[in-house]
């Protein structure tokens, strides 16, 4: 079979093993550090980390981001996206949180721009190694599908990626970066995720016996009441003008006039 795989590399993330074990060692320090404190869901340690706010917006052209303001980090993740691209998103959020803080503080928004490329790519990386650790991956790779590289299923992929709570396409990547599923069967694989196949993954995940939860939008929407209090509290003591408080609320659906504030008259737009 074999032929010629037309998709870089880069895309699969397939990068140095050096700088991969480097993010390696990363993913493993954070993911222990949360663990002392009892947290292993993605959404939890979020929440932990910074304000956590789902929201479905509408447009696909963006996961999430995260953001500093008035000394508080805040992430921001799109629900449009299904439950598992969400939990990637989550993931490399995470990796911007805890070692790019000090660009955060000071730009507030890493922007998709070459300027900060190499750390977005490191985000990538780490959101992979986090959420799917190599020697568990390999584990349960071996307990629960244990094929030839050559000889891997859809079906396959769909236990695999139920099991880490990953998009199908996030999981299919990292065992190819693993080398327990051939690259030249990345074409083949990975035509079952795309929108137009969408009927056949849900279908056959539920002959799997697995829930369609991870392959479609959660559509959550969820905001802490602690960034509620928080924007609030920051307006009744200064820091912030009724505008900011405004854009601050409606950013996540809501309205000061909700919360009884009217618009102060010495206040100009």
């Amino acid at each position: 079979m074999g032929g010629v795989l037309r998709l870089p590399k880069n895309n699969l993330n397939l990068l140095e093993e050096s700088f991969r074990l480097q993010i390696k060692d990363l993913a493993e320090e954070t993911r222990i550090k949360f663990a002392r404190k009892g947290l292993s869901d993605i959404f939890d340690i979020l929440s932990e980390a910074a304000f956590l706010i789902r929201k479905p917006l509408d447009t696909d052209e963006l996961s999430g981001f995260s953001t500093y303001f008035e000394e508080q980090f805040i992430v921001y993740l799109n629900s449009n996206f299904t439950l598992g691209h969400e939990r990637y998103t989550g993931a490399h959020e995470l990796y911007h949180l805890i070692y790019n803080a000090d660009i955060l503080k000071k730009e507030k928004i890493l922007l998709d721009d070459e300027k900060h490329k190499a750390e977005d790519m490191k985000a990538n990386v780490f959101a992979s190694e986090f959420l799917m650790p190599e020697d568990y991956v390999k584990e349960v790779f071996y307990k629960i599908v244990n094929v030839d590289k050559g000889s891997i299923l859809p079906r396959h992929i769909v236990r695999m990626h139920n099991y880490f709570k990953v998009s199908y396409k996030a999981m299919l990547k990292r065992l190819i970066q693993l080398d327990l599923c051939s690259i030249n069967k990345y074409e083949e694989l990975v035509d079952i995720c795309s929108l137009e196949n969408m009927e056949q993954l849900q279908s056959l995940t539920k002959r799997e016996g697995y829930s369609i939860e991870l392959i479609i939008p959660s559509k959550e929407t969820y905001v802490p009441t602690e960034y509620i209090e928080f924007v609030k509290g920051n307006y009744e003591i200064g820091n912030i003008s009724y505008k900011n408080m405004k854009n601050s609320l409606e950013f996540v659906g809501l309205t000061p006039e909700q919360f009884g504030y009217e618009y102060p008259l010495e206040e100009d737009y």
